[in-house]
């Protein structure tokens, strides 16, 4: 793998996220906050709400008990410790969290260790009694930082709030037959879920993942510029799924499409990065299995969530197999669309008589589905590799050299595993398998050897564009730091500065040439 993009290199570079062990230096000397409870009761600590485009930090986070142990939880506010890890509970911050299994009598973190980024507007720090009383110390301070998601940001070179559909556009779901009457018991599930057949069940599509952070991150950030302005909004997921159904359809923060973007951000440096599963939004058995009604449905949250955040940028990915292009095409036609700034349309049907050409909106007007690649100014794009997507991507701005670079690197490393006649190694084994999914030999069925083939196609485009960008071609590691891709976090080794200032410097130029560009 000749072209590695800038900084890639020092993929190997883990990010340092540990929980701060009890030990003689854990002490809340000074403490200004105190509190004592009994059994079962809790201290609650609350931030402010922070302004839209930004989200809720802990900005430092010193606990103690003198007397009685304890368990301590940051998360999003809205939880209960009465119904925690049964009925579901809002998103953890592990590097925050602790005494789950063993209840604790001190905890803080350290300045290398914070600020704790959130993924909502609000932010909590619970300390939950486990003792006949508890008598708490605490200092604990909040704060807030900006996503570059609001339409002032643009100027800045702020990134998008991304909505994405899951299934056909993150993961593969491989159906097996054409229609349900001929699908096995088993398959079901899979052709419910999409129509692609390409990759394997739960195959993740190689770079999609990093396109979503690059995205995020917007056309100067690449997660290497230590006084980055803004962190990456996590996407929200638009998703067809029944809501009734949630508890067992719903992804949560253990779920491994969670885990997976979790460990793509730590590896591209940015460890606040995954799925915010707390704000995405799900369908309604009512839908049914109507194609028309799932596309109204995301309509209908998108115009929630725009109107909720009225300065918001917004940027959708879908596919054309169950009802996203109708759902784009509304989005882009609402009152609020002047604010989704892009469309991305991944091609997962291929057969003409099952992609859908009447419409639903969100009020129950019927309409003519009539979206096309290149529709809305150029805002509009169909894509069947994320390769495709990230230059296009590149084209108009909305992502850095970095990220397209970042996209490149995980779909070649993808392809030296599952592609035929690569000449890259497979990084991966049975032992240790890619993050996209268990799979790491090539696959040798039709329909893979012909995404390969557009992967081919779409990296050695991508690789062209990369080069314009980046011309020095700094970065020539061609296997991937696979050690950042554990869900150990805890075990990364403390960032550092890039040792060259070289390096440092033409990072900086090329996003700033991408700025001129974009504002151009």
């Amino acid at each position: 793998m000749r072209l590695q993009i800038l900084l890639s290199s020092l993929a190997a570079v883990r990010y340092h996220f540990s929980l701060a062990a009890e030990d003689s230096s854990c002490n809340c000397d000074g403490c200004s906050g105190s509190s004592t409870i009994f059994l079962g009761r809790h201290t609650d600590l609350d931030s402010e709400v922070c302004p839209e485009g930004s989200v809720a930090t802990v900005t430092k986070l010193r606990t103690a008990s003198s007397s009685g142990d304890y368990e301590l939880l940051t998360w999003n506010t809205g939880g209960s410790t009465y119904t925690d890890d049964i009925l579901g509970s809002p998103y953890k911050y592990r590097q925050a969290t602790a005494g789950e299994g063993e209840e604790i009598t001190c905890f803080q973190l350290n300045e290398t260790e914070l600020p704790v980024v959130g993924d909502q507007r609000s932010i909590q720090v619970k300390l939950n009694c486990e003792s006949a009383k508890c008598e708490f110390l605490h200092d604990v301070e909040f704060g807030c930082a900006k996503t570059g998601v609001l339409t002032e940001d643009g100027a800045s070179g702020g990134g998008v709030q991304v909505l994405c559909d899951v299934d056909d556009t993150i993961k593969c779901p491989y159906p097996q037959c054409t229609e349900v009457k001929n699908c096995e018991l088993t398959d079901v599930k899979h052709y419910l879920a999409g129509a692609d057949t390409r990759l394997n069940d739960g195959e993740f599509y190689p770079g999609v993942a990093e396109l979503v952070l690059g995205l995020a991150l917007g056309p100067i950030g690449n997660g290497w510029l230590e006084n980055s302005s803004f962190v990456p909004a996590k996407p929200m997921l638009l998703s067809a799924r029944p809501n009734e159904a949630k508890a067992l359809l719903g992804i949560s923060q253990k779920n491994e499409l969670n885990r997976y973007f979790e460990r793509v951000g730590r590896r591209e440096r940015q460890p606040s990065f995954g799925v915010n599963v707390d704000s995405s939004k799900y369908g309604t058995l009512f839908d049914r299995a109507n194609h028309k009604e799932f596309g109204q449905t995301k309509a209908r949250h998108f115009n929630d969530m725009s109107n909720d955040s009225p300065n918001t940028r917004f940027l959708f990915m879908g596919d054309n197999g169950q009802g996203d292009v109708c759902a784009a095409q509304s989005m882009l036609e609402s009152d609020n669309g002047s604010r989704m700034v892009a469309v991305l349309i991944h091609q997962t049907q291929s057969d003409p008589e099952k992609i859908l050409s009447e419409c639903q909106q969100p009020d129950g007007e019927d309409f003519t589905l009539t979206l096309q690649d290149g529709d809305y100014g150029g805002a509009v794009h169909f894509h069947k590799t994320h390769s495709n997507a990230a230059a296009w991507a590149l084209d108009r701005g909305l992502i850095s050299c970095c990220s397209a670079g970042a996209v490149y690197n995980a779909v070649a490393e993808w392809a030296a595993c599952r592609c035929e006649g690569t000449v890259e190694v497979c990084a991966y084994n049975e032992t240790f398998p890619p993050p996209t999914g268990p799979y790491y030999r090539p696959s040798v069925r039709d329909a893979a050897r012909a995404y390969c083939a557009d992967v081919a196609t779409d990296q050695a485009a991508l690789a062209s564009k990369i080069s314009t960008c980046d011309p020095l071609g700094i970065g020539s590691s061609s296997n991937p730091d696979t050690s950042t891709m554990t869900d150990d976090s805890s075990s990364a080794s403390p960032s550092r500065r890039i040792p060259n200032r070289l390096l440092a410097l033409a990072s900086i130029l090329q996003g700033l040439a991408r700025l001129v560009i974009w504002l151009n």
